[in-house]
């Protein structure tokens, strides 16, 4: 199975590239009033307004660092795959090919032990529900 590598920190994770329509560079994000405080900005992406997670703000209460391989993977929502969301990530540069089974809960990756998340892993629901329900079309 196809996984996208990334870190958060110092901590490396895949994520099965099933949701994952595209990993772009990262960009200037336009700040989105009244979303919730892990909602970084949103960005245009053909022709759609994607709200974006920083994964290192969530996790970490720091931003991303800026370097070539911090990306924003661009995702379908797990309820609803007309939403897209973006999320911030460094050292998204790789592609592994894995066995689910040898994740338990971690194998090895290409620089230590990674673990397997899935998008629910990664953002609490409240967070996951609040995104779907934001517009995600050109104004």
């Amino acid at each position: 199975m196809l996984f996208l590598y990334f870190r958060i920190g110092d901590e490396g994770f895949a994520m099965a590239i099933d949701r994952i329509v595209e990993v772009v560079p990262l960009t200037e994000l336009k700040k989105v009033r009244g979303a919730p405080d892990a909602v970084a900005g949103s960005f245009e992406y053909r022709g759609r307004f994607v709200p974006v997670i920083d994964l290192c703000a969530l996790e970490l209460g720091r931003s991303a660092r800026r370097r070539l391989s911090t990306r924003i993977i661009v995702m379908r929502h797990p309820q609803d795959d007309t939403v897209l969301l973006g999320l911030i990530a460094e050292k998204t540069t790789e592609m592994l090919r894995l066995d689910p089974a040898e994740f338990a809960p971690f194998a090895p990756g290409p620089h230590g032990l990674v673990q397997r998340v899935e998008l629910e892993d990664l953002l609490p629901a409240a967070l996951l529900a609040a995104i779907r329900g934001q517009p995600v079309t050109s104004q």
